[in-house]
């Protein structure tokens, strides 16, 4: 299972300091949600390219408050729903904003929050009606990324007299090409090669193990929106069909509640959870429809029991592998496809969507040995209907989605925001998903990856303690009404933190974070059963930046991750960090730099942390046992043509092997190489 997680996105053409600007906000929302992604439950690659290749396009032009869209509103410029709403009705009543000073004159703001979104904002009239290919080559731009990776010490799957080791070379290449006309017509191929997995020869002939494409047509008269090719769906607080990063714990009232993206082309550069097949949006923005068919394929066996039909024997999640020989013949072995249709109703004060969709595979999953897994889905056909609404009222929003399963699972998800006033926010969300409950392509907010088996209230609040200070505040309390992974009971269990942000000067900022984890795991076996034993986790995160000069940008963080089990001695983590950002505008390029120090009794205290990686890429990497890592990223600019490269290792001390059987290294460092070079047309 891979340690890192890689978030990247394709499209648009960024400068540098756009590049720094979309780090800064992904950075603050991963190192939010740090601790739920590194979970050992939630293990994987978290694919969210989707919101990072629609925001990172504002990272070279400023929003525009006249034709300002929810999404952009709340999570860019951090707007709530109560200023976004008077802000469309001020624009109703009296026409678009001249100035971006005028915003001071909408209900809800004051010249605080107009200052604080002066810099990323402007005003322009929205152009009248044009014929959509009037001038279709004039305003195009197309994009050629190609890119290179490799661990640089040999691993044990690459020795030639290995059973069933690596068929391949240790490089990870990959590509994609992107082509964009305005706003009415973008299309992309993408293809990728994981390290060991043979490249035009042997099982691989076509090439890349990997590929991906998309043609897109939108906004044109009714047609709201049609992708042929790959896609991703998102509707309502995502409990049927869902593919926001929104919707995650810890990232304060802003985060809570999803934000329907719809129907999204997508081209990625590694395997995930996208549809291919086709989409379609009909209407206005008032109201609409849409339908979609795609299919996706799942790695494992096809078997049969004595007197049975076949199953297949496999995980539902992909790993994108296919570097061994078992591993290519398990490639490809279920076939899924998921069709349907979402109607909404949009109002100034409230929206109304019914989402109904049906899941199909070609063959039953075969029943797992594992108890926990008792009310897992392991049928062909399931169907799913979903009703999501959000109501204005005054300065209250509620929001939330209620979903059947057809095998008589139940999934409800009710929200509530307050704006309380200009310095405070609060949210609470109410969850409760059913033992039977069961949707594939769900990703509602939650402790767990999927919405089965778990109850919970989750309470968060920001406040604006002066104009150089914030606090932010939640509190989840939620259950498992289960047995679960690691744990053969069903338990209760508490999670709860703080951030202190402060701002002394433009130049400098710090958070101090504090995050409490009570919840139950299985202790020591005992003859006949495992017991349970409470685990309570510690983490305590400070964090300080300081810009010395225009072209200078340092950050400092300590980490320190304390584990308290029952009847065992506690054991701790500790991760100190390091970075320099070096830009020299007059050289269109620079620098960045980190070195870091970890110190971990285990891995089950290790500490995960935002890296910052090459163009369009964000990592977190986890950080166990005791040692010392280190990266550098050069970047260059030259007219049409962008280079990166970055280099890092880590070193561990007291060790003689890092991982094991075909990952196996031998000796006690681990370095890796990478490097792209993107086009723009």
């Amino acid at each position: 299972m891979k340690k890192r997680w890689f978030l990247c996105c394709f499209l648009g053409c960024l400068y540098w300091g756009g590049w720094s600007q979309v780090d800064t906000l992904f950075e603050d929302m991963l190192m939010d949600n740090i601790d739920q992604i590194t979970d050992d439950e939630n293990e994987g690659e978290v694919a969210q390219e989707e919101l990072l290749e629609r925001w990172q396009q504002y990272a070279e032009k400023k929003i525009n408050l006249n034709n300002l869209e929810p999404d952009i509103a709340h999570v860019l410029l951090q707007l709530t729903d109560y200023q976004y709403y008077q802000l469309q009705l001020y624009i109703e009543k009296y026409g678009e904003l001249v100035s971006v000073g005028e915003l001071a004159a909408v209900e809800g703001f004051d010249k605080e929050d107009v200052e604080r979104i002066r810099d990323r904002v402007e005003v322009v009239p929205i152009k009248g009606k044009q014929k959509p290919f009037a001038r279709f080559f004039q305003q195009s731009r197309q994009m050629l990324l190609v890119r290179y990776g490799q661990i640089m010490e040999k691993q044990g799957g690459y020795d030639k007299e290995k059973e069933n080791g690596y068929l391949g070379n240790p490089l990870k290449l990959s590509f994609k090409y992107a082509f964009q006309s305005g706003e009415h017509f973008s299309m992309a191929l993408a293809g990728e090669k994981d390290p060991g997995e043979q490249f035009f020869k042997g099982t691989q002939k076509q090439g890349f193990d990997h590929y991906s494409f998309f043609v897109n047509i939108s906004k044109i008269g009714l047609l709201r929106n049609c992708v042929i090719g790959d896609y991703r769906l998102g509707f309502g607080q995502g409990l049927v069909l869902g593919s926001s990063l929104m919707g995650r714990k810890g990232g304060g009232t802003t985060q809570v509640r999803q934000f329907s993206s719809g129907v999204q082309a997508a081209a990625p550069m590694n395997e995930n959870n996208c549809l291919r097949g086709a989409a379609v949006v009909i209407g206005t923005p008032r109201y609409a429809a849409t339908l979609f068919y795609g299919h996706r394929f799942f790695d494992g066996k096809i078997i049969r029991a004595s007197g049975q039909p076949l199953v297949f024997d496999g995980s539902l999640n992909v790993n994108g592998y296919h570097r061994t020989i078992s591993e290519i013949e398990q490639k490809n072995q279920l076939r899924n496809r998921i069709y349907g249709a979402h109607l909404e109703v949009n109002h100034r004060v409230f929206s109304l969507g019914l989402t109904c969709s049906e899941t199909d595979f070609i063959y039953p999953r075969a029943p797992a040995d594992e108890l926990y897994k008792k009310y897992d889905f392991l049928g062909k056909h399931i169907f799913h209907v979903g009703i999501d609404h959000k109501w204005i009222i005054r300065k209250v929003v509620l929001f939330g989605e209620a979903a059947y399963s057809s095998n008589q699972g139940w999934g409800i998800l009710q929200g509530l925001f307050c704006d309380l006033d200009p310095r405070s926010k609060v949210s609470v969300l109410f969850r409760y998903y059913d033992k039977k409950y069961w949707a594939l392509q769900a990703a509602p907010l939650g402790e767990s990856k999927s919405p089965q088996s778990e109850g919970g209230l989750y309470i968060t609040a920001d406040y604006v303690t002066s104009r150089r200070t914030s606090l932010s505040l939640y509190a989840d309390y939620y259950w498992f009404p289960w047995l679960r992974f690691r744990t053969d009971s069903p338990t209760a269990n508490f999670d709860c933190a703080f951030k202190f942000q402060f701002t002394p000067s433009r130049k400098f900022s710090g958070a101090f974070k504090y995050q409490y984890k009570h919840k139950y795991q299985n202790g020591k076996n005992s003859a006949y059963y495992n017991t349970i034993a409470y685990k309570d986790r510690h983490v305590f995160r400070l964090t300080l930046q300081e810009d010395p000069i225009s072209w200078l940008k340092l950050k400092t963080e300590i980490n320190l991750l304390i584990n308290v089990i029952e009847r065992q001695a506690p054991a701790c983590g500790f991760l100190f960090t390091q970075d320099l950002n070096l830009t020299i505008e007059k050289w269109r390029g620079g620098g960045k730099l980190r070195f870091a120090i970890f110190n971990t009794d285990s891995y089950e205290e290790k500490i995960g942390s935002y890296e910052q990686d090459l163009l369009y890429t964000f990592t977190v990497n986890n950080h166990y046992g005791r040692g010392v890592r280190y990266y550098l990223i050069l970047f260059y600019q030259y007219r049409f043509v962008n280079f990166q490269v970055k280099f890092s290792q880590t070193y561990w001390d007291g060790k003689n092997a890092i991982g094991s059987g075909n990952t196996l290294i031998k000796g006690n460092t681990k370095s890796e190489l990478k490097a792209q070079i993107i086009f723009h047309i």
